[in-house]
């Protein structure tokens, strides 16, 4: 009996294994966000050495590191195939009004063979005091051409939010 579900389950991941990915949408539904500028294709490991204390958490907590980047790995990986989408945006006067806007897209999301290339098994791959900060947020999901995509971002102000907004498709006011 083990025998059996052992074939049944080797068997289902071959199959799986075989299929083609299937490729997403979620990046067609990044807004452009006038006067901003835009940071794509920076990893969480990047964005760490960047920052003034970063390779002192990285020192402090090494087991973090090969969780950060495996998740890097199957994030990037549905990236690729257009399950995810991810930008950062900031104001080009006022760079702390800033947000990051994520797009999913749930048919390559679910997509098994996705789910199998991207997670089972990933591959290597002006003033500060001139205005003051009010972290916003918002999520939604939009329905379009038989499929969901959920959305969702957040900012440092109301206006960079109110931006976000006014340029995503499905967004209705705060």
């Amino acid at each position: 009996m083990i025998r059996k579900i052992s074939w049944l389950l080797f068997t289902a991941v071959l199959l799986l294994s075989a299929c083609q990915p299937k490729q997403g949408s979620a990046k067609d539904l990044l807004p452009d966000v006038p006067n901003t500028t835009v940071v794509e294709g920076q990893t969480m490991t990047q964005f760490l050495a960047k920052l003034a204390d970063g390779a002192a958490l990285a020192a402090a907590n090494p087991e973090l590191i090969p969780v950060i980047q495996r998740i890097e790995t199957s994030a990037s990986c549905y990236q690729n195939v257009g399950a995810v989408a991810l930008r950062t945006y900031t104001d080009k006067t006022f760079p702390l009004n800033a947000g990051i806007v994520a797009i999913a897209d749930r048919n390559a999301m679910t997509d098994p063979a996705n789910f199998l290339n991207c997670v089972v098994k990933p591959r290597p791959g002006v003033e500060a005091a001139a205005q003051t900060l009010e972290p916003c947020a918002k999520t939604y999901t939009l329905k379009k051409n038989d499929n969901e995509f959920y959305i969702a971002f957040v900012a440092t102000t109301p206006q960079m939010c109110e931006a976000f907004c006014s340029k995503l498709e499905g967004c209705t006011g705060q």
